[in-house]
C-alpha cells in the first residue's frame, strides 16, 4: 500500500499558547494573520485550515476537531485552524531512516479496512508527530490546491 508524509512547506512562526491541553480549544494573538494565508497544515502543532479540515473529515468520521484561532487585535482579523483529532491507530511495523524520518509502514490488510482510516500519526521523539496519508487521502489532497504542504511519498 502507498502512504504519504504530510509535511509544511515552508516557515512560519506561529504563536504557542503555554500550558495549552491536547483536546481544548485555543485562542492565539498573532500579528500579520494574513500570513497564515499561504498555508493549510502547520506541522508544528498538526493545525489544518478550514477549507482542509472539509476534506478530512470525510476520512475521520465521528471526531471532535477542536479549533486554534490566530486573531489580530490591531487588524481584527481571525484565522481559524483545527487541531488534527487523536489518532490511536498505529501500524504493525515502521521503519525509520537515518534521519530519523518514517521510510515505510507495515499495515495490515485487515486493518486498513477495518481500523485504519487512512490517516494516522506516528510520534516522533524530535517534535511533533508524523501525520501519515494513505494514497486516496493524498490524491484528494493534491486535486483541491491546498498551500503550504509537502506529500513525501514513504
Amino acid at each position: 500500500m502507498d502512504y504519504f508524509l504530510l509535511r509544511q512547506s515552508g516557515t512560519i512562526q506561529i504563536p504557542r499558547e503555554k500550558n495549552h491541553q491536547a483536546g481544548e480549544p485555543s485562542v492565539r494573538i498573532m500579528e500579520n494573520t494574513a500570513s497564515l494565508d499561504k498555508f493549510d497544515y502547520l506541522s508544528a502543532e498538526a493545525l489544518v485550515s478550514d477549507r482542509m479540515k472539509l476534506l478530512l473529515e470525510q476520512y475521520l468520521l465521528e471526531q471532535d476537531w477542536q479549533p486554534c484561532a490566530f486573531v489580530d487585535p490591531q487588524k481584527k482579523t481571525e484565522k481559524t485552524f483545527w487541531f488534527l483529532p487523536p489518532l490511536s491507530y498505529q501500524p504493525e511495523q515502521v521503519t525509520f531512516s537515518s534521519s530519523g524520518l518514517p521510510c515505510a509502514v507495515f499495515i495490515k490488510e485487515e486493518d486498513f479496512a477495518k481500523k485504519s482510516p487512512g490517516i494516522f500519526c506516528l510520534k516522533n521523539p524530535k517534535g511533533s508527530p508524523f501525520v501519515i496519508v494513505h494514497l486516496s487521502v493524498a490524491e484528494s489532497i493534491l486535486r483541491r490546491g491546498y498551500c503550504g504542504l509537502e506529500l513525501q511519498r514513504i
